[in-house]
């Protein structure tokens, strides 16, 4: 128990950090396979390890602090990042991580892993009270729940998470928007944002930007039954956004 409280202080943590406490690789691996063997420790993935309680058995991190330090680049992202912001209408088993790397799905303690591989690595925050996070930024996590809606639990749920959440920045929504530059990501973020404008105070001129930036095409948001044209959005959507069901459609990506 030489490195337990160590370990436990890091709560998750690969072979070469242990090295690093033991100064040699080869006591590293034994210490590891002997932690393991005497539930201190347990095995995340390929080379990821996290320290367990002792009384109870649960791994010291959790689902949010594992998914950050899955890979040196990974990060909170898609709905998950709702559901760590405390905005999502629904709590998954699932975590949804955005990376640089390619990472396999994985599961752990009950918890299915899933990463969608992205070279954006901007707009990634950590937060001052756990270094171990790293999470997508509010405004980028409603700009890449709305490029795929699929991944932030359906039409309903990014609704519903988009309500509760305290406040918006514009100047970081159009950041974000700016770096992935697509035409219809532009007209959707513009106009589901429209309907909370006052909430969040989003002046016109973000708005502006978006139509601009549209193009002429003409898509649809859902594939419902009960579409109208928005013809100020060039875009065929519920006629009443915020009070759609799930009996409106599926949404279209």
């Amino acid at each position: 128990m030489k490195y337990l409280k160590e370990l436990q202080s890091k709560k998750i943590f690969t072979l070469a950090d242990i090295a690093k406490l033991t100064r040699n690789i080869n006591t590293a691996t034994s210490l590891v396979a002997a932690y393991k063997k005497a539930g201190y420790i347990a095995s995340v993935r390929k080379n990821l390890y996290v320290a367990l309680d002792i009384a109870s058995g649960n791994p010291i991190a959790s689902r949010y602090e594992i998914s950050s330090q899955t890979s040196e680049s990974s990060f909170i992202s898609y709905h998950s990042a709702m559901e760590y912001y405390g905005v999502a209408n629904q709590v998954f088993f699932e975590v949804i991580i955005s990376a640089k790397e390619r990472i396999r799905p994985f599961t752990f303690d009950g918890i299915s892993y899933r990463c969608i591989q992205t070279d954006y690595s901007e707009s990634v925050v950590t937060p001052p009270y756990n270094p171990l996070i790293r999470v997508a930024s509010i405004e980028r996590a409603v700009v890449d729940c709305i490029q795929n809606i699929n991944l932030a639990g359906g039409l309903e749920e990014l609704i519903e998470c988009i309500k509760v959440i305290p406040e918006l920045n514009a100047e970081e929504l159009l950041k974000v928007l700016k770096k992935y530059n697509q035409k219809k990501l532009w007209q959707f973020v513009g106009f589901i944002l429209e309907q909370f404008k006052e909430q969040f105070r989003i002046p016109d001129s973000f708005f502006d930007e978006c139509k601009n930036n549209i193009g002429v095409r003409k898509n649809y948001l859902s594939d419902g039954n009960n579409l109208v044209y928005h013809s100020e959005w060039k875009l065929y959507a519920p006629n009443n956004l915020l009070d759609i069901t799930n009996e409106g459609g599926n949404v279209l990506v």
